[in-house]
């Protein structure tokens, strides 16, 4: 089980990020004709990462280096590897999640297509800023070139 959820979280931390720079373009670049098309788009964004929370909620509960860290959380918070994946990691994921489902609706509600890619813009940059910011860059990569 861990082994799937796993590949499947690396698998989609990928496709977020390239949803989210695919968003950020097309918010630069189609200001004055944004339109349902682009719209979809800031919903996949919003799904996938969606997706990525309940890979990583499962993995918090099922990974046996965070079940152990999770059974010492003193010396969890004095180690700050172990605190970035158990506490770190899942606190500003769930802020990206907020961020992506609050750009969503404020993208949806926007009355011009300028406000459209504005918000679109401002929203998908905080959500990739919260999740680029505890990436584990280097077991991501890690996972491709092994």
């Amino acid at each position: 089980m861990y082994g799937i959820l796993i590949k499947f979280h690396n698998v989609f931390a990928w496709l977020v990020l390239a949803t989210g720079l695919f968003v950020i373009v097309k918010a630069l670049t189609a200001k004055t004709t944004w339109g349902p098309g682009e719209s979809s788009w800031v919903r996949r964004l919003t799904l996938f990462v969606h997706l990525q929370l309940v890979a990583g909620l499962a993995l918090w509960f099922v990974s046996p280096t965070v079940a152990q860290a999770r059974s010492a959380m003193g010396a969890t918070m004095k180690d700050a590897a172990l605190r970035r994946v158990v506490v770190e990691h899942p606190t500003l994921m769930v802020l990206a999640v907020i961020a992506a489902t609050v750009t969503s609706v404020m993208v949806r509600k926007a009355p011009s297509s300028e406000a459209k890619a504005s918000k679109a813009l401002v929203g998908t940059a905080i959500t990739l800023l919260l999740a680029a910011a505890v990436i584990p860059w280097q077991r991501l990569i890690g996972s491709w070139t092994a």
